[in-house]
């Protein structure tokens, strides 16, 4: 990153850096809300995504030279590698709430993921440039539909931890959770903030050897309830998630942070309660309270951590099923992550593995999604998964999925598989231990492997019948096999039959054609 007074080419004019930040800047969040359409192609109303990144080069009107006009300096050097650390610290950021405390309409618009809540808004009825005191029942309406929206949210952001804390600088994007104070709670009417911290509400927790002061637009609380959180926050911590911007870091440790949305985690008892309200058939054998922790919420992270390690004692083997988010992939992009990554945590030697890849539809029948996420991640004795119901309801609702089966994994290498895929593919999403005997698994799940890993050896699956109609269609089958070969993943890469399926194949296409015969002797 360059200097203030570093200069650069831009369209045949030298600029500063300063100049160079302000002009994107704008070119992004000139247009306000309209910055943002909503882009035709996505699927659901709740996506909360925008078509493509928030800023790029090719943005930005004219041809793009930018050079510096000297060398690094060691200074820019340390920061470069200081934002390399932070970009490992980052994720996506998605909340699965109680309560959504606050939402700041006007600053929310510096997010790529706005559109989808200036959507909420224009359905509930609020006009989003007016605070929400005095709507009228617009604002309850209004988080009851943003509130599954943050489930599957893509804003990426900082987390803020022991780990992070000491690195964050101003104008960072971080993430937030903690047991928090509240500092002079607001009083009714609401009255947007002075600029004094003294005397503004603020919230406050420490982070390590840091204080970190959370500070909020009132006239942006969402409900009269969220005041008396706020209040009764005053008196005793109470714990708060959201995202917002760091907007200073002092010398004395503290770190102040400008809300954009936060509210109350949801709690165990909250999503068991949500599930029995809406489930219409009788709970699944073997579903607990283990299927309903926050997978969203850093304060159950813990928990959810020394489940893990239990599980990770067996060495039997066994099937997954990764699930993605459809809408973020391209074609043949699932097949590349998961091979990568499974030849990445599975040593050579013990490799003997099959890989299908397909689309996955929940098809509900009559059912609630909340009835389908419980029936196809319970089973006793429980299956080894990281996906939970409400997490599994929330993104069968909100987005089209897709699942890789891997089979002949031990539940070490699937938890490595997991860690693994969530550094690497943004589209991952979660994975859970495959059962055949469970209707939903036999029903939704592809049957017969794409892949078959042997060792420093991929085979690419094929049948009798796919391939005679390759062969009648012109296909180059060389074609798949280079593919895979300039890819430098494997030692070798060849073709294997599934023999069973040409048997299974040659066998209906007889009983076809004696039936033809038979037709036409009558």
């Amino acid at each position: 990153m360059g200097t203030a007074d570093d200069v650069y080419c831009l369209s045949g004019g030298l600029i500063t850096w300063r100049e160079y930040e302000r002009e994107a800047v704008l070119e992004q969040v000139g247009g306000g809300e309209g910055a943002f359409p909503i882009p035709s192609n996505v699927r659901n109303d709740l996506s909360g995504r925008v078509a493509g990144p928030a800023i790029q080069a090719g943005a930005i009107n004219g041809d793009v030279n930018i050079t510096m006009t000297g060398p690094p300096s060691v200074a820019e050097a340390t920061d470069e590698v200081l934002a390399e650390e932070l970009r490992r610290s980052s994720q996506i950021w998605r909340a699965r709430f109680s309560s959504v405390d606050l939402v700041n309409l006007p600053r929310m618009a510096m997010l790529a993921q706005s559109n989808a809540v200036a959507a909420a808004a224009r359905r509930a009825g609020l006009d989003s440039t007016s605070p929400f005191d005095g709507q009228g029942m617009a604002p309850g309406d209004f988080v009851r539909i943003v509130r599954p929206l943050f489930e599957t949210w893509d804003a990426e952001a900082v987390i803020l931890c022991e780990r992070t804390v000491e690195k964050v600088h101003r104008g960072l994007l971080v993430s937030f959770e903690g047991a928090m104070h509240c500092r002079n709670p607001p009083d009714v009417p609401l009255k947007g903030p002075t600029g004094v911290l003294t005397k503004d509400p603020h919230l406050v927790f420490p982070i390590g050897a840091r204080k970190v002061v959370v500070t909020f637009d009132p006239r942006w609380l969402t409900t009269s309830t969220a005041t008396t959180t706020l209040h009764e926050a005053a008196q005793e911590p109470l714990v708060f998630s959201g995202i917002g911007t760091v907007a200073s870091v002092s010398a004395g440790g503290q770190i102040r942070i400008s809300a954009l949305v936060f509210g109350q985690p949801e709690t165990l008892a909250q999503a068991q309660f949500e599930y029995a309200k809406k489930s219409l058939i009788p709970a699944p054998p073997g579903l607990t309270s283990a299927d309903f922790h926050n997978e969203l919420s850093r304060s159950e992270l813990h928990q959810l951590c020394r489940d893990q390690l239990r599980e990770r004692r067996s060495v039997s083997r066994k099937s997954v099923a990764l699930l993605f988010d459809e809408d973020e992939v391209l074609p043949g992009q699932i097949d590349r992550d998961v091979l990568a990554q499974v030849s990445r945590v599975v040593p050579e030697y013990r490799r003997d593995l099959g890989v299908a890849v397909a689309s996955l539809f929940f098809n509900g029948n009559g059912v609630t999604a909340a009835d389908l996420a419980a029936h196809f991640l319970a089973r006793e004795p429980a299956l080894w998964k990281t996906l939970t119901v409400p997490g599994l309801t929330a993104l069968i609702k909100s987005c089209n999925l897709a699942v890789s089966t891997v089979s002949g994994i031990s539940e070490e290498q699937t938890a490595d598989l997991d860690a693994s895929m969530r550094e690497t593919a943004s589209s991952y999403l979660g994975c859970v231990e495959i059962d055949r005997n469970l209707p939903l698994h036999k029903r939704l799940l592809p049957e017969r492997d794409d892949y078959h890993v042997a060792g420093a050896e991929l085979r690419l699956i094929y049948s009798a019948a796919k391939r005679v109609l390759d062969e009648s269609n012109g296909e180059d089958l060389e074609e798949p096999l280079n593919e895979w070969r300039r890819r430098g993943l494997f030692r070798s890469v060849k073709w294997e039959e599934d023999l069973e399926q040409s048997a299974a194949e040659e066998k209906d296409a007889s009983m076809l054609i004696q039936a033809w015969l038979n037709a036409q002797s009558e």
